[in-house]
């Protein structure tokens, strides 16, 4: 049974920037509380120092709870996500928490980020993304490949039950891919015609475009992964925010449409700069039984965040974001859409 660690309520944010909102540290006046700190830890500080969480490198979507504000009041509804942290395997941050479930403010005390403790078959470095299995409770944890500094990296079978009890149901490598895997942010499974597909994009430093590649993936009840051996692929372009990173978190909704996230990331205190896409969509068809039409549609920029997950709630809109601010720690936003109609890519 998975135990979870620390649950911890942060303050709302207080300033915004273009169409997203900046969180900020509060103090409690001088209470003397304890606090959460960025590593995860309480720190009794005498102070009541509330800190961000640590870092949101990437989110999926559980379940949709509802909440009381007050007894007997009317219920909330609250949105729960699992999110991961990039941690890496080494001496600092080796026994730090992977994953975390992070629940949607119903009052002004903010979100809720409860760290979990879940048993995996070795030690997870550099989890980067997490691409949900439609219609069904289970998802892929996907390490990155951390600019080939992991000889062997691992994508990793996530399930959960109706408590939100998380636990690893499966791992296998990452399978043979159409270039060589440098560094992978971006990662979607999508279901078309009864059939699942596995999606995944380079974050492609330095580049502002990258191809969005798909192939044929099975799970089995029994936890084992197996990847398809064709692939196809299309390129996509983030054409802002300029110097991005063109891929750095992605979802597929109920209809195939793509959602791409692009980051600017200069070092540890930004400042940040993205953007979040439609970017291509997936319908029947092709050699694989599914294909990719590329799109390419501003849905909208968030200067001052690095963007880093993107997750849809039961595979339609809302769409959230969950941010890597680095030294900032990590933020949970609903997004809000505003855009031109869709134009052909290229």
């Amino acid at each position: 049974m998975p135990r979870r660690f620390l649950t911890r309520r942060l303050l709302p944010a207080a300033a915004g920037l273009t169409l997203l909102a900046l969180p900020v540290s509060a103090l409690d006046g001088g209470t003397g509380a304890s606090a959460a700190g960025a590593d995860g830890q309480v720190s009794a500080s005498g102070r009541g120092e509330i800190r961000a969480p640590r870092e949101f490198s990437g989110i999926a979507w559980l379940a949709t709870r509802k909440r009381a504000t007050v007894p007997g009041g009317d219920e909330e509804p609250r949105e729960v996500f699992l999110v991961c942290h990039d941690t890496r395997d080494n001496d600092a941050e080796r026994d730090l928490p992977r994953l975390s479930l992070v629940r949607t403010p119903v009052d002004p005390r903010g979100i809720d980020v409860q760290e979990l403790d879940v048993d995996f078959p070795g030690v997870p470095n550099d989890l980067e993304s997490i691409a949900r299995v439609p219609g069904r409770d289970e998802a892929l944890l996907v390490e990155s490949n951390a600019d080939g500094d992991d000889p062997d990296p691992t994508i990793y079978l996530a399930r959960w039950d109706r408590k939100l009890n998380v636990r690893i149901a499966g791992s296998v490598p990452w399978p043979r891919t159409p270039q060589p895997l440098v560094n992978v942010e971006a990662t979607a499974v999508a279901t078309v015609g009864g059939h699942d597909y596995f999606v995944y994009a380079e974050r492609a430093e330095g580049s502002d475009t990258t191809l969005v590649n798909m192939t044929r993936l099975r799970i089995s009840r029994g936890g084992r992964i197996t990847f398809g051996t064709e692939w196809v692929s299309v390129p996509f372009t983030a054409a802002q925010p300029p110097g991005a990173r063109p891929a750095s978190g992605m979802d597929i909704d109920g209809k195939g449409n793509l959602y791409i996230s692009a980051a600017y990331d200069p070092g540890d205190l930004g400042p940040f700069d993205s953007a979040v896409y439609r970017a291509a969509r997936i319908r029947p068809g092709g050699p694989l039984g599914a294909e990719l039409v590329p799109m390419r549609r501003l849905l909208a920029r968030s200067s001052g965040l690095k963007v880093e997950g993107v997750a849809l709630v039961d595979g339609s809109f809302p769409i959230f974001i969950s941010d890597d601010d680095e030294d900032y720690g990590g933020l949970l936003r609903q997004l809000r859409v505003t855009a031109p109609e869709d134009r052909p890519a290229g």
